[in-house]
């Protein structure tokens, strides 16, 4: 297993909790973080900003008082955006606004008050979407989107009814990742893996980390990371509290080998684009009592980051760098007529526009079939050295079973943090394979 190295910054900010949440503001490069519980000692509304070395706090007026609650950033609007949670006393079904200075609430309507659902943004559609959460009706699985002004309901068939799953958006496959929750209080937790392509959703793998909610999900430079969790809500036998790293390529869930935060759940994480870093607050842990020879929770307080070292500092799939974008001009695949057993042996070729800069420029190779509700899947990666214009790979044997056609795709970002790299956005489909 790869190394995932963490370090623990300051103690000194916002008072240990639990199920709260957080988002990074691209905009002003703050990581946000609101409410959540501390149990018998309350139920919070502050709202804190961390810069990477300091927590600040910066408001106690907005929100009331809450936690299981949801919050994305709006790219369009600068804006952070807030949904929904349970209070001392009912579930809430109100949308907030942070720009950064006030808190300002929106739309009235829209999904039932809730807790336990999730939310990303969708930075092509330009949506906030969320899925399920527990409503007074009970759990379910129903998918929203927010444009900044109101909500709309969409397709309700995909995952099952779920809370306290996770979600995160992959920026280059341009795709909404779900990961795991449970059914109810007195199940275990589900291991399934989903993604929404702006129509519908598809089941892409049932293995992968173990069974798990509450667990945190951000995406990093080119993969999906999730951290901790718990295996279920049961209090007999108690349940089992993860302090593991794994990793959604798109294809399959790679375990990482952890260095850093403690077991827990009902943790909140962001990745700062503007650093490369993932930050992660607070949560639930557990120690164990031998006075009553029980497993009792533990509230959190403590920040930790790790900081993204695959690409090096002008890396092109370094979000928010100043580069160049180059575009894709010619892709080749040598033969492209060939048998499944055999797809390995395809030379993929690709001619960029321009040499490519110091660091070099990477091509991801995505395959796509006839079938429009399958997702792309990955099949290649080219490395155009420095000054160089083309490069070439194999094709990844094991993946094509079927006719289709190879995308070639460039890993850049352009400067202010947009991109130019997914499939749909940058994409070149013009190398057809035909399996025999």
């Amino acid at each position: 297993m790869a190394n995932f190295l963490w370090t623990q910054k300051q103690d000194i900010g916002p008072k240990p909790r639990t199920a709260h949440c957080m988002a990074f503001d691209a905009a002003r490069n703050r990581s946000v973080l609101f409410g959540g519980t501390a149990f018998a000692a309350g139920i919070f509304n502050d709202t804190w900003e961390w810069d990477g070395k300091l927590w600040t706090q910066v408001a106690d007026m907005g929100p009331s008082s809450r936690s299981n609650h949801a919050m994305a950033y709006n790219n369009e609007r600068k804006g952070t955006i807030l949904f929904g949670g349970i209070g001392s006393d009912q579930k809430l079904g109100d949308t907030w606004e942070w720009n950064g200075e006030n808190w300002t609430q929106l739309s009235n309507s829209g999904p039932q008050p809730r807790t336990g659902h999730a939310m990303v943004y969708d930075t092509k559609r330009k949506l906030i979407i969320l899925f399920g959460g527990e409503t007074d009706a009970g759990v379910v699985g129903d998918t929203w989107a927010f444009n900044g002004e109101e909500w709309s309901p969409l397709d309700n068939s995909g995952p099952s009814a779920r809370k306290f799953h996770s979600m995160a958006y992959d920026s280059i496959r341009e795709r909404v990742i779900l990961f795991g929750g449970v059914i109810s209080s007195d199940s275990n937790g589900l291991n399934d893996t989903w993604e929404w392509n702006g129509t519908n959703w598809t089941q892409v793998a049932d293995f992968g980390p173990p069974s798990c909610l509450g667990a945190s999900m951000v995406f990093m430079n080119n993969i999906a990371v999730l951290f901790g969790g718990s295996n279920s809500l049961n209090s007999t036998p108690p349940p089992v509290l993860f302090d593991n790293t794994w990793g959604w390529d798109g294809r399959r869930w790679t375990q990482y080998q952890d260095i850093g935060p403690s077991e827990r759940w009902g943790h909140a994480a962001i990745f700062d684009t503007q650093r490369r870093s993932q930050v992660l607050f607070g949560g639930l842990s557990a120690v164990f009592d031998p006075g009553s020879g029980t497993t009792v929770g533990k509230l959190l307080g403590d920040s930790w980051e790790h900081l993204d070292t695959s690409a090096p500092p002008g890396d092109p799939i370094g979000p928010g760098n100043n580069n160049h974008v180059v575009s894709i001009d010619f892709l080749n695949l040598v033969p492209s007529t060939t048998t499944a057993a055999e797809v390995q042996n395809v030379i993929a070729t690709v001619l960029v526009s321009e040499p490519a800069n110091e660091v070099g420029v990477r091509i991801r190779l995505f395959f796509k079939g006839p079938q429009e509700d399958v997702p792309e899947i990955e099949v290649g990666l080219i490395t155009i050295e420095p000054g160089q214009i083309e490069g070439s790979a194999n094709l990844q044997g094991g993946l094509i079973t079927e006719s289709g056609n190879i995308f070639a795709v460039t890993e850049v970002f352009i400067a202010g943090g947009g991109s130019g790299n997914g499939p749909g956005d940058g994409m070149v489909a013009v190398a057809p394979i035909t399996i025999v």
